[in-house]
């Protein structure tokens, strides 16, 4: 009888059609109450796509209202870039013998040596307890004007003149500047430039098409330009009073060309899907080195480039404490991953849109992490797969 021993076929797919609809319903809800004007959430394991909602509009401002979210738009990732590109390729690097984590800054910027920036080691970057200042506007002090190696240059020795927010090692202090250290480290030990690095050593290898750095070079870039492929706005631009799309965000990421090792990536919810399945395991990384990078650091909230969760924080109450790593990005993005559940849960909006004061966002997505992984988050037979729907045969 149904509710007794094992589940049914028809009942796995009536609780995974109900789960879905309840995420459907808080999605609509967020988009309704203002928190955020669009969005998609979507949720999977390490094979395939479970689930995937998509509510609201891409712009609302100004009028008339924009498109209507799809699957496949794309969303500034913000400080998703951090683990997904930088924190990533720390990992492969390292991995590779031509880094190690105990080396400081310094060892490879030689121009940060003498600093206190410069004596920070990678794993002291990587989980944010390099000690460094959390945030300051830095893109005032740089002129656009300057060439984009210039404006890297003159952005490293505005940072390392920052004062210390705190000793090395003693806690995390999250920090964007870290983040871009980092960057120009992968930078000068490849000798080729963070975009290059993320496609050829992680999209590619990956298969993935649908995230990069809108560069000029792009093929993405091409898309979103030609209209083929939609993306999300974010804040409007003070100098064209038109909300900035398929711009980053990030002052300091804008400043940099779009390109930084702590912002700068655009991508759907299935291309971070992508992105995120080789954190669950399977070889991409080399397992001991996956391991460390996904181990919260000794006395620290923070594994290497990831966050994990802690009492009422954004992964909800569902996630496995000791077995999770996930991040936030400022315009309104998050994923998190479970290796022991095998799940990874996506949620892309742009709640920066038209302007960045609404900060409700913090509230929904606990809720949303709840809905997905609690009872009806299992998949029933008619799943994704892929990005496609596959049914059973």
């Amino acid at each position: 009888m149904a509710g007794q021993g094992k589940e049914t076929e028809r009942e796995k797919a009536v609780r995974g059609s109900q789960g879905e609809e309840r995420v459907r319903r808080l999605m609509e809800t967020g988009v309704s109450e203002g928190i955020f004007p669009g969005g998609v959430a979507l949720w999977g394991d390490r094979e395939r796509i479970i689930g995937e909602v998509a509510a609201g509009h891409l712009r609302t401002v100004p009028p008339p209202l924009g498109p209507a979210t799809t699957p496949e738009a794309l969303y500034d990732l913000a400080s998703l870039t951090k683990p997904l590109v930088t924190g990533a390729l720390i990992l492969r690097t390292v991995a590779r013998g031509r880094l190690d984590l105990s080396m400081t800054a310094a060892d490879v910027l030689p121009e940060m040596s003498g600093t206190f920036a410069g004596g920070a080691t990678l794993r002291e970057l990587l989980c944010h307890s390099a000690g460094l200042c959390a945030w300051a506007p830095l893109y005032e002090r740089v002129a656009f004007s300057l060439s984009p190696e210039e404006r890297k240059r003159e952005m490293l020795r505005q940072i390392v003149a920052l004062p210390p927010a705190g000793p090395r090692g003693a806690k995390s202090l999250y920090s964007d500047f870290g983040f871009m250290i980092l960057g120009w480290i992968l930078e000068r030990v490849w000798g080729e430039p963070l975009e290059r690095l993320y496609r050829e050593r992680i999209a590619g290898p990956l298969g993935v098409v649908g995230a990069d750095f809108l560069t000029p070079d792009s093929p993405l870039s091409e898309a979103v330009r030609s209209g083929r492929v939609p993306v999300a706005s974010t804040e409007m631009d003070p100098l064209s009073g038109r909300p900035f799309t398929g711009v980053v965000h990030d002052e300091h990421a804008r400043l940099l060309g779009g390109v930084s090792g702590h912002a700068g990536l655009f991508g759907s919810a299935r291309a971070v899907w992508a992105l995120a399945r080789p954190w669950l395991g399977g070889g991409f990384f080399p397992d001991p080195w996956l391991d460390l990078f996904r181990s919260r650091q000794p006395g620290l909230e923070w594994a290497l480039g990831w966050d994990t969760p802690t009492p009422g924080s954004s992964s909800g109450r569902f996630m496995t404490p000791e077995a999770s790593i996930g991040h936030l990005g400022y315009a309104g993005t998050s994923v998190w991953i479970d290796w022991q559940k095998e799940r990874i849960v996506v949620l892309l909006t742009n709640r920066v849109h038209p302007v960045r004061t609404d900060n409700r966002i913090r509230e929904f997505r606990p809720r949303l992490h709840d809905a997905i992984l609690g009872p009806f988050g299992e998949p029933g037979p008619g799943t994704l797969q892929d990005g496609k729907e596959a049914f059973p045969s």
